[in-house]
């Protein structure tokens, strides 16, 4: 009797023991759980940080590329409007060259020809079929053109108004003058008279201002005749 006393208390420990394991494992079990849920809590907070960060990453760009498109949009009518406006202007230079041209020294140019230039840029102007960036680009080199005469010497051989062969010699846009074949008559271009003047007190200005131009004589000064300046009217 005692002996299976012993051994019924054996089999109480046992279960208690039993139950313990139960209960230590619904224990651990819970806790397990509720680790695995914190872990799941964190991770979809870190996530959704990361996410939050992001769109605010591609609000910032959004943003930007807004401000970006605005710009060009203000870029895009700035070049409709410049376009509408640089037709007249064109008009308006090529008239004012043309002008120029016509009361400038009647010089001629004996590399490039300068009627011929000055009538190939009338055509073009007047093409529809060419493009303004095309016809402000070849206007301008026409003034360059016209500038540089102003800063040059040069002489060329030419017939006055009467068929008469002579040298002539330009100085810049200051002054034109000639020389016949015979070396007789002397004489500069007047634009107050819109006519050849003879003048034979420019004889040696004018033979030294030729061997300049052919580099015959280094660069002097020379007495040349300058037209009075005029009133100008607006």
């Amino acid at each position: 009797m005692p002996f299976f006393m012993r051994d019924g208390k054996i089999m109480q420990y046992k279960r208690h023991l039993r139950f313990l394991a139960l209960g230590l494992a619904v224990v651990s079990g819970s806790a397990l759980a509720a680790d695995q849920a914190a872990e799941r809590y964190a991770r979809l907070l870190a996530d959704s940080e990361s996410i939050a960060a992001h769109n605010e990453f591609v609000q910032r760009q959004l943003a930007s590329q807004e401000g970006q498109v605005e710009h060009i949009e203000e870029q895009l009518a700035a070049i409709d409007a410049t376009a509408a406006e640089l037709g007249p202007l064109l008009v308006r230079m090529h008239e004012t060259l043309k002008e120029f041209v016509a009361r400038d020294l009647p010089f001629s140019d004996p590399v490039s020809d300068r009627e011929k230039r000055m009538a190939r840029l009338d055509e073009l102007m007047t093409n529809e079929s060419v493009s303004l960036s095309e016809r402000y680009r070849r206007l301008i080199e026409a003034y360059q053109v016209e500038l540089d005469y102003g800063r040059t010497l040069e002489t060329y051989r030419g017939k006055l108004d009467d068929g008469r062969e002579a040298d002539f010699v330009r100085v810049g846009r200051i002054t034109l003058l000639y020389r016949t074949d015979d070396g007789e008559e002397v004489g500069y271009w007047s634009k107050f008279e819109n006519q050849w003047v003879v003048d034979k007190s420019y004889r040696s200005a004018v033979t030294e201002a030729m061997r300049i131009a052919k580099k015959e004589l280094a660069p002097d000064l020379i007495r040349v005749p300058v037209p009075a300046p005029q009133e100008v009217r607006l």
